[in-house]
């Protein structure tokens, strides 16, 4: 072969090797999200609790986890090794909600391990973080095999109180005598359908996040009116809420000032952000009766009531665990009849039957918030 054959060929050689470098290098970044040594990474949408399989690189740490617990199964059902699931979420505002999407989340991913390679719950160990695993905030769980015989085995860091963040490789059993596991086909891994933690045993179960919220409530603007009232919420969804405040007053605070009420305000809110935080929008109805005076002259008396609708704006700034402060204001219409009688001791009536259509202000407060739930 001439000399100019062969240096002709060895560039030909050498420009397939630049290829397949640039190949096996795009891989490379292509997975490493996915899988780091062995670890697997699942990550989800943020604020969101349904793991989907082929999000980002779930598809690929699917197959790898796959195929690790498919090589050393009869270890794992013996005990020997278990799979390690850390779960960590930090996308929510409150401790409380991101530990609970951890769990749920954590879980997720175990369910599709369980339907699809029937494993159990006893051989996982989960630990679940309200922090970012590696400036990452929507990766949720990862998970490596580790045995649970020989020497105590060094905890990650991945503890709620400690803060660096690192995954110890995979501990691994006395090796076969191949140099790799078998070959595994895909399995469903390219399923885009959500997953529950149904597959879960009740009794092993972590207790998912709760979707409703309860809180008592009381309007301190009504209150130094000298009008009780109390109120009732309750929480659905991520969104919405019913609102029911009560507000009764029977007293006479004097001959000249009386502020007797009695109202039911039902009101259908949409929050911003989520229910008991943050700004929301309501719809409310109102019913009632009243027997009011504010001067030594007049006394208006509704025989058969109000009634009427309204539209409202309110933000509500929680300070504490389960505290939080309401301020709302809110207009609408007002139909009613009303009497009026003189304002003295048994004092006659010399009208009859008013009637009055309002337009206006119809809510209007700074409110105590007790919350329940997480």
């Amino acid at each position: 072969m001439s000399l100019k054959n062969k240096v002709s060929t060895s560039l030909f050689f050498l420009f397939l090797a630049c290829i397949c470098t640039a190949q096996g290098q795009e891989n490379t970044l292509s997975s490493k999200q996915a899988v780091r040594g062995d670890t697997a990474i699942f990550r989800f949408v943020p604020k969101e609790d349904m793991f989907w399989a082929a999000y980002k690189e779930n598809t690929t740490a699917i197959e790898f986890l796959t195929q690790q617990i498919r090589w050393y199964l009869s270890s794992i059902q013996t005990g020997e090794m278990k799979v390690r699931v850390l779960g960590f979420c930090d996308a929510y505002d409150t401790f409380e909600e991101n530990l609970a999407a951890a769990k749920n989340r954590s879980n997720q991913v175990k369910s599709y391990f369980i339907v699809h390679e029937g494993l159990k719950e006893e051989h996982f160990k989960t630990t679940n973080s309200t922090r970012q695993w590696q400036n990452m905030s929507d990766v949720i769980a990862v998970a490596y095999l580790f045995e649970t015989s020989g020497k105590p085995l060094q905890q990650p860091q991945d503890t709620l109180s400690q803060e660096k963040d690192t995954i110890p490789a995979i501990q691994r059993e006395k090796q076969p005598d191949t140099h790799t596991p078998p070959h595994t086909e895909r399995s469903n891994v390219s399923r885009q359908e959500p997953l529950t933690d149904k597959a879960l045993p009740v009794a092993d179960r972590d207790e998912p996040a709760s979707s409703y919220r309860w809180a008592i409530k009381t309007n301190l603007a009504y209150a130094a009116a000298t009008v009780a009232n109390l109120g009732i919420e309750f929480g659905f969804g991520e969104h919405y809420s019913i609102d029911l405040p009560v507000i009764y007053s029977p007293y006479t605070v004097a001959r000249n000032y009386r502020l007797r009420l009695l109202v039911f305000q039902p009101e259908f809110r949409y929050w911003m952000d989520r229910h008991m935080k943050g700004h929301f929008f309501g719809a409310h109805l109102h019913a009632g009766a009243f027997n009011i005076s504010v001067d030594g002259k007049n006394r208006y008396q509704s025989p058969d009531g109000f009634y009427g609708a309204g539209i409202s704006y309110g933000y509500m700034l929680p300070f504490a665990r389960h505290w939080a402060a309401e301020f709302t204001i809110g207009a609408g219409y007002v139909h009613t009849q009303y009497d009026t009688y003189y304002n003295i001791p048994n004092g006659t009536r010399y009208e009859k039957g008013i009637s009055y259509n309002y337009w206006g202000l119809t809510k209007a407060g700074i409110g105590l918030v007790y919350t329940f739930g997480k």
